[in-house]
């Protein structure tokens, strides 16, 4: 299959469990004496749309990236729960040229928390300065110490197993631990 076909498929069978759930529920109001309202269609398309990662022109190796309106809406939170987490080390932001932050999607699993060991490595990496671009780099980057893998390819393979996530978060504290302050 290719990744052309992969991706219509994927969104064909994201509009269809879509439609079957605003069906369901267009159902359940009907059977209670009610009406579905969904007001402006294409703004809630949008805003489905925003749980999405867009995509950007340094997808490679780093991307897809969220938006801060995307991954707040996927996630859930408010825009001042994810700067907090931000602050704290523990989501990876990337500031674009434009003053912008983007959030690389690599760093999540698909119910949104951030993968064990990326977490631990982006907040060795946060307390000690470094800016988000450098620390995706780390995180993509192969290296021997993760058998020519990049760090987050090591906890993938591994299914972010204690020691992968381990040696993930002992690399990190100790390379970060050799940059400025």
């Amino acid at each position: 299959m290719t990744s052309r076909t992969r991706t219509t498929t994927d969104a064909d069978a994201l509009a269809e469990a879509v439609r079957s759930r605003v069906e369901q529920r267009a159902a359940e109001l009907e059977a209670q004496g009610r009406r579905l309202e969904l007001g402006d269609v294409e703004a809630l398309a949008d805003r489905m749309l925003a749980a999405l990662p867009s995509v950007h022109p340094l997808d490679q190796p780093l991307g897809p990236f969220y938006d801060t309106a995307g991954l707040v809406a996927w996630l859930g939170i408010s825009r001042q729960a994810l700067f907090d987490r931000v602050r704290r080390g523990t989501v990876l932001a990337c500031r674009t040229t434009d003053g912008h932050l983007v959030y690389p999607s690599l760093q999540f699993g698909r119910n949104g928390a951030v993968r064990p060991g990326v977490q631990d490595a982006v907040g060795a990496f946060v307390r000690k300065g470094a800016d988000g671009w450098s620390i995706g780099a780390w995180l993509t980057t192969p290296s021997a110490v993760f058998d020519g893998h990049s760090a987050v390819d090591y906890l993938v393979v591994h299914r972010s197993s204690p020691s992968s996530v381990a040696r993930v978060t002992a690399a990190a504290v100790a390379d970060a631990s050799q940059w400025a302050a």
